[in-house]
């Protein structure tokens, strides 16, 4: 009986132990008999993996591909003191570049644009990075918007940060001119932005009449030898002003303005300082009709060395200039001829070439004026300019 008593007094006291004991050193004494969690101690929880998605914006050197029919936005990191050139295709041109906050993001002002095949992108005094250790949203600082002459439209969002190496330094836009032209066509929408017209040419039924039988020789034909160019100013010049209706031919006009040039290079004597060995002067802009005007150029090549106009050029752009006098933005004016002295854009050791422009006169406001810029072949990017007002007194 006693025996009996004391083996239920052992069983008792075995199951108060067991309920004592942790759940969880149980199951690890049970799993690996080692190691023990202090009790209140929760397990760890399970390890998130996270995928590192792409970045947000560009850095180093990027390549970008447009398809024809895509108008993208490109996203370039830029640092405090850092730089970035944009690139696109040679067979392409600005239309317009439209910034947008320069305090923050400055386009480079360059007076041959027109014709640049690039962009110079550089932070403003407004330009603001992250703080070094500051974890925050990653947001664009602003955008600037390129459309080129065939449509094709780019949005150019700039990302501050905090470091060069993270600065898109150099990006390229790849595209073929032909494919944007034929997508936008498809479209309904406008290409070849911002070119220049041709002058229309009279058609074949115009010039060369059906011949006919001559009723009565003329004894006194009209003379064939054309007058010298300066009596044909003049005279035509007379007409248009006593007759309305008569139009002043364009080409005739340019013709003439260079001949009258090559006769009297002195008139020319207000020459701007050289600029990569071009110096650039004016004539006094004339009226052609009432909706062009002609401007003659002389351009001297005052190295010992021949050297080559850039093709296109000179180019005419209206300045716009805030009020200290500082350059806001700059507009090609609409040439719609030129003739020119100089073969094949060449001019040779300490020459003088002359070119007659005809252009579409813009009206202007008060802080705009017209403004003539040449440059050479190699150094295209810094061409010598002159103003008109000033460079016709």
């Amino acid at each position: 009986m006693f025996r009996q008593y004391e083996r239920a007094i052992g069983v008792i006291l075995f199951v108060a132990v067991a309920l004592a004991t942790p759940a969880g050193a149980q199951q690890r004494a049970g799993r690996n008999g080692q190691g023990t969690r202090p009790p209140g101690v929760a397990p760890p929880a399970p390890v998130a993996l996270v995928r590192q998605g792409p970045a947000d914006y560009l850095s180093g050197e990027a390549n970008v591909t447009v398809r024809g029919n895509q108008n993208p936005v490109v996203r370039l990191g830029m640092a405090q003191n850092g730089v970035t050139i944009v690139e696109f295709p040679a067979a392409d041109r600005f239309f317009a570049v439209h910034p947008g906050n320069e305090e923050l993001v400055t386009v480079e002002k360059s007076p041959s644009r027109a014709t640049d095949h690039h962009l110079v992108l550089r932070p403003g005094s407004g330009f603001v990075v992250p703080a070094p250790g500051v974890k925050a949203a990653i947001t664009p600082a602003t955008s600037i918007i390129a459309q080129m002459r065939s449509g094709l439209v780019i949005t150019l969002m700039i990302y501050p940060v905090g470091q060069l190496a993270q600065q898109a330094h150099r990006c390229v836009i790849s595209y073929r001119k032909e494919e944007v032209i034929a997508a936008r066509k498809a479209a309904g929408l406008a290409t070849g932005l911002g070119e220049v017209e041709p002058t229309p040419t009279p058609k074949p039924a115009e010039t060369a009449a059906a011949p006919q039988p001559a009723a009565k020789p003329a004894p006194t034909p009209e003379p064939s030898v054309k007058p010298d160019p300066a009596p044909v100013v003049v005279e035509v010049e007379r007409k248009a002003k006593r007759q309305e209706g008569v139009i002043f031919d364009p080409l005739l006009a340019a013709k003439n303005a260079l001949a009258e040039a090559v006769k009297e290079p002195k008139r020319f004597k207000n020459w701007t300082a050289p600029r990569h060995g071009l110096s650039v002067s004016l004539a006094q802009p004339r009226d052609v009709n009432a909706r062009s005007r002609l401007v003659v150029i002389a351009v001297r090549n005052t190295k010992g060395e021949a050297m080559r106009i850039v093709p296109g050029q000179p180019e005419l752009f209206v300045e716009t200039l805030d009020g200290r006098g500082a350059r806001l933005q700059i507009e090609q004016a609409r040439r719609l001829l030129v003739e020119t002295t100089a073969l094949e854009g060449a001019i040779p050791a300490g020459a003088t070439v002359y070119y007659a422009l005809v252009y579409e006169p813009p009206i202007l406001g008060a802080r705009q004026h017209l403004r003539v810029a040449v440059g050479q072949t190699n150094a295209a990017d810094e061409p010598a300019s002159a103003d008109l007002a000033a460079g016709a007194r």
